[in-house]
């Protein structure tokens, strides 16, 4: 019983990452124009059992015109300064550069790892 519950968590943790992998590269794709931000709020967030995170207003601007991103999450003391990737035909489409930690690459890869690893368990637990 135990290895198919492993296997069912497996697979549902694999093919989630699987449906990230073509929103993150679409997201890369659309994303190609960049602009300097600053951040213009910050806010702490104290949980327990996570630590201390925070939430950042950051203002950027493109084609002359003023955005802001708005609660960013990030789990460092913020800088005041980043680079903005945005969509230049919908400039509020837009990420701090900074805050993409993986390559969707690897959201793929270790995707179809959990997949199959998840397939196998529940298959040998039957």
């Amino acid at each position: 019983m135990f290895i198919i519950a492993l296997g069912l968590a497996c697979l549902i943790i694999g093919v989630y990452l699987l449906i990230l992998f073509p929103v993150q590269s679409s997201q890369l794709k659309r994303r190609t124009g960049e602009a300097s931000g600053y951040v213009t709020e910050v806010r702490e967030i104290r949980r327990r059992r996570h630590g201390t995170t925070y939430s950042l207003d950051v203002e950027y601007t493109a084609d002359g015109m003023q955005y802001l991103l708005k609660k960013v999450k990030w789990p460092l003391p913020p800088e005041q300064k980043y680079t903005i990737s945005y969509n230049p035909a919908k400039p509020e489409d837009a990420h701090v550069k900074e805050f993409r930690t993986a390559n969707p690459k690897v959201f793929l890869v270790i995707g179809a790892i959990l997949t199959l690893v998840g397939v196998a368990l529940v298959v040998i637990g039957r």
